[in-house]
C-alpha cells in the first residue's frame, strides 16, 4: 500500500523539560504527560476572534526515557463538543482514580503488556462557540488544515515519532469521533488508522432534524446572550463549521432550515446541501479509494446514547460502508455517551487503545 511519507527534520526531546509536565517524573513503568502550547497559522486572524495558540497534551510512553534511539508510533486523540484536552487528562472521578486517565490506562495496559509503547496527542480544538468539528471555515479557521497538517508536522518535528502514515492514527469521541472518521476518510497519507467513539452527525437524524424544537429557538434569537440550551449552542457550532457565513453577524452562519409563509421548518439552501456535504454517510463513495487505503476503520455507539441520531447514523455509516465494499467494524453496545469509556472494564482500556496498539506499524 502506497502512502506519503512525511520526511520531516527531527528535534529530539530526549529528557529535556518541557513546559506543564503534569507527570514530571517517568520511570521504568510510567511515562509523563507534558502540556504544550503551540501556534495554528490556520487559526489566525478569524472572524470569530478564535485563539490560534492551541493547549496540546502529549503522553510520550515510559520507553520513551529509556530508549533514546526508539522512535514511536503517534495516535491523535481527539476530543467532543464543550470539552477540552483536559477530558482526557483529568479524571472525572477525582485526582485518585487510577483508571480515569489516558496517561493512566497507557501506564498500567503497557505495564501489563496489553498496550503497546506510543505517543499519543492530545489537542484543544474548542472553539468560541462550542466546537470545531475539525472542519475547516471562513469563520473559525482552517481546524482540518490545522489537525491533519500543522499538528503532525510539529509533532513529528519536536517528538521521536514514526513519521509515517502507517504508524500514526487518530481517534474520538463524538464530535471527535466524527472528526477522527472525516479526517481518516480524506487523508489517509496522514493517519492509516481510524477509530470514532459515539462519533456525532455522520448523517441527518433524530435529534439533528427540523423535528429538534432546539431550531426555532435558535432560528429566533439575535445573540448568544438568548441561547442557554445545549443544542441551540451546538448547532452555532456546527453551522459555522459547516455553513459559514462572515456576513451575517452575531452567529457568522447560515441554518440549514427556515420557517416557512406557513409557519412550518423547511430546508434552507444552500446551507441545507453545505451540512449533507460534511455528513459521512453521504459522502462515502466520494472517497471510496480514500477509505480503502486505511490499515483499519472502527467506530461504536451505545445503544441507549442520549443523542439519538448518533446511533442511527452509525448504522446507517456501516451499512453505507458495506454497500461500498469498505472493510470496517462496527459495534453496538448496551450503553448511553459517556458511561463504558473509562475504568478496568471500559472501552477506552479494552477497545480503543488495543485497536491501536494492534494496528499502528511500530
Amino acid at each position: 500500500m502506497t502512502r506519503i511519507t512525511y520526511v520531516l527534520t527531527a528535534l529530539l526531546l530526549i529528557g529535556c523539560a518541557a513546559p506543564g509536565v503534569l507527570h514530571p517524573e517517568a520511570t521504568g513503568t510510567t511515562g509523563r504527560l507534558v502540556v504544550e502550547s503551540v501556534h495554528a497559522t490556520a487559526l489566525e486572524d478569524t472572524v470569530t476572534g478564535e485563539d490560534p495558540d492551541r493547549t496540546v497534551a502529549v503522553y510520550l510512553p515510559p520507553a520513551y526515557f529509556t530508549q533514546r534511539e526508539r522512535r514511536f508510533p503517534t495516535l491523535y486523540l481527539l476530543h467532543g463538543i464543550g470539552d477540552t484536552e483536559s477530558v482526557w487528562t483529568s479524571a472525572w472521578d477525582g485526582p485518585d482514580d487510577p483508571w480515569g486517565t489516558v496517561a493512566r490506562l497507557l501506564d498500567r495496559g503497557i505495564a501489563a503488556g496489553r498496550l503497546s509503547q506510543m505517543i499519543v496527542v492530545m489537542p484543544d480544538q474548542r472553539t468560541l462557540a462550542a466546537g470545531s468539528f475539525y472542519s475547516d471555515s471562513s469563520v473559525t479557521g482552517r481546524w482540518e488544515e490545522f489537525t491533519a497538517r500543522e499538528l503532525p508536522a510539529w509533532v513529528d518535528g519536536r517528538y521521536r515519532t514514526l513519521a509515517r502514515a502507517e504508524s500514526r492514527g487518530i481517534a474520538g469521541h463524538s464530535m471527535g469521533g466524527y472528526g477522527a472518521i472525516m479526517l481518516g476518510m480524506k487523508h489517509p497519507d496522514v493517519f492509516s488508522v481510524v477509530y470514532g467513539m459515539s462519533p456525532a452527525i455522520l448523517g441527518w437524524g433524530s435529534d439533528l432534524t427540523k423535528d429538534n424544537p432546539a431550531w426555532r429557538t435558535v432560528l429566533h434569537r439575535g445573540g448568544w446572550q438568548e441561547l442557554e440550551g445545549f443544542y441551540e449552542r451546538g448547532f452555532i457550532a456546527v453551522a459555522q463549521a459547516f455553513s459559514p457565513n462572515a456576513g451575517k453577524p452575531p452567529f457568522f452562519v447560515d441554518f440549514p432550515f427556515r420557517v416557512d409563509a406557513e409557519g412550518a421548518l423547511v430546508p434552507a439552501e444552500p446551507a441545507h446541501s453545505q451540512w449533507q456535504e460534511r455528513f459521512p454517510v453521504h459522502i462515502a463513495d466520494r472517497y471510496r479509494a480514500n477509505l480503502l487505503k486505511l490499515s483499519g476503520l472502527r467506530f461504536d455507539t451505545g445503544s441507549e446514547d442520549q443523542f439519538a441520531h448518533i446511533p442511527e447514523t452509525s448504522r446507517e455509516f456501516s451499512r453505507v460502508l458495506t454497500a461500498h465494499g469498505v472493510p470496517h467494524v462496527f459495534e453496538e453496545y448496551n450503553g448511553d455517551h459517556r458511561n463504558r469509556l473509562w475504568g478496568r472494564t471500559g472501552r477506552l482500556y479494552n477497545e480503543v487503545l488495543p485497536w491501536f496498539s494492534l494496528l499502528l506499524e511500530p
